[in-house]
């Protein structure tokens, strides 16, 4: 069968047989060290425990030497069990063995600590250990072995003792395991999750993105590449949609100048100034429409930036002659230095704009709209109009959807594009536009933008 290393089951597959191996191959050494410690350290506590022994049942002999009663002394001189002793003083002088023929069973440690020891001869290996005890206030050693090859040697004890450490090493070996599952299964679904989180990026505003087909598993790339393809007639039809709006905007411009001058000839006053006035409100449906279709070309980079206070500025600047003309007044408090923000200025500068063109409509004579900017990046338009309803709230910044009215001028008809330029421009800022109720009557429009230090790009 061939091997598809695309595949996420064969990456699956595969990197387990290759941590199963691994596994198996460390698993012996592991348990062989661990054996071989155990088995260390239950000899050196036998061997330790005979020495113990041998010390409690001397006593003074002559020339300084030391003796022990037969019973104790000839199992070791028959070699049962294949052990054998031998004490020595400090100096290494051969107080008394179990074998006669023979001095201290090995060498001594240089300092007085416990210390194993392994040897070879004709009768075979053999494990001891050499302790340092006191006897009648002077130092002696006390050595005891035993030969490995005896078959009396016991390993119950043994595995008694090295059950524990099994339990230890196999909880750490499959916890080893499933960490390596989690690593592989990672690994694999990688750049199926990295594909996932790019796909929710894409949006009109993003439609260049495409999910990346590198390093996907055979299974799951024709779905991607399919999806891709999606995207791309996805992408052709909001371009063409795109096109055509700007398109029609375009064409209606030159029909609708015609128009103005054509009305503007008329003698009947009356009749000429209603006439403008539509002409007014079809002609700011074109420039938001060509508005439209602009904004959805736009792509904001990250560390583009733009001043807020600036932005405000000069729409109140802008719209002040409007506001008076109608009778009405605009005024900017707030910050009264730069407030940097992610974002282009000329983009903010038309939210703003939209904000406080819709607020001065809804105002009434002698009103005042305000403009606020505060230092956190938000902007907020203050009016004294009538207020939005709670249930209109919601679908206020819809495309193409205005609240009815009982009275409305001609002036103030508008094709509910204004608010949704605003929430879309908001929405490629990373903010958000909401309305709200303000104190005394009358409505709270707030452009809420993602603040940025000081020296980023200025867009």
């Amino acid at each position: 069968m061939a091997v598809n290393f695309r595949s996420a089951f064969s990456q699956i597959v595969w990197l387990q047989v290759l941590a199963v191996a691994a596994t198996s191959l460390v698993m012996p050494i592991a348990i062989y060290v661990f054996l071989e410690r155990t088995v260390a350290d239950y000899q050196v506590k036998m061997l330790g425990e005979r020495a113990q022994v041998l010390l409690k049942a001397m006593t003074p002999g002559p020339q300084g030497r030391v003796m022990l009663p037969s019973s104790l002394t000839e199992p070791y001189a028959q070699e049962i069990s294949g052990f054998a002793f031998s004490i020595s003083d400090g100096g290494g002088r051969l107080l008394i063995s179990s074998a006669t023929d023979r001095l201290a069973l090995a060498p001594l440690p240089a300092t007085r600590a416990s210390q194993m020891f392994r040897r070879k001869t004709g009768k075979g290996a053999y494990v001891g250990v050499s302790v340092p005890e006191d006897f009648h206030g002077q130092p002696i050693w006390i050595q005891v072995e035993q030969n490995q090859d005896n078959p009396d040697v016991v390993l119950d004890d043994v595995l008694a003792r090295f059950l524990p450490a099994v339990i230890g090493l196999s909880v750490g070996v499959l916890l080893f395991l499933l960490l390596a599952d989690i690593f592989i299964v990672r690994r694999a679904l990688g750049p199926i999750v990295a594909a996932s989180g790019l796909a929710g990026v894409i949006s009109p505003t993003r439609m260049d993105l495409r999910l990346p087909t590198k390093r996907m598993p055979s299974e799951i790339l024709p779905l991607v590449e399919a999806v891709n393809l999606a995207f791309d007639r996805l992408e052709h039809g909001f371009r063409a949609q795109r096109d055509l709006t700007a398109d029609v905007a375009h064409e209606l411009r030159t029909p609708l100048a015609v128009l103005r001058l054509r009305a503007e000839s008329l003698a009947e006053a009356q009749l000429r100034a209603r006439i403008l006035a539509d002409i007014d409100v079809m002609t700011r449906l074109v420039d938001q429409l060509l508005s439209v279709a602009e904004l959805e070309m736009v792509i904001i980079a990250m560390d583009e930036t733009a001043d807020l206070h600036l932005a405000c500025l000069e729409v109140v600047e802008h719209l002040a002659p409007l506001a008076v003309k109608q009778g009405k007044a605009i005024e900017l408090e707030g910050s009264e230095g730069p407030v940097w923000v992610h974002g282009r200025p000329e983009m903010l500068f038309q939210a703003v704009r939209n904000l406080v063109e819709n607020a001065i409509r809804h105002s009434p004579t002698g009103g005042a709209v305000t403009v606020a900017v505060e230092e956190d990046g938000v902007a907020r338009v203050l009016d004294r109009g009538p207020g939005v309803p709670a249930e209109l709230k919601d679908r206020l910044f819809e495309r193409f959807w205005r609240a009815r009215r009982k009275e409305r001028s001609a002036v103030g008809a508008g094709a509910g594009l204004g608010l949704s330029i605003v929430a879309q421009i908001a929405e490629q800022h990373g903010g958000r536009v909401s309305v709200g109720d303000r104190p005394g009557g009358g409505a709270v429009f707030s452009l809420v933008l993602r603040p940025a230090p000081r020296g980023a790009v200025v867009g």
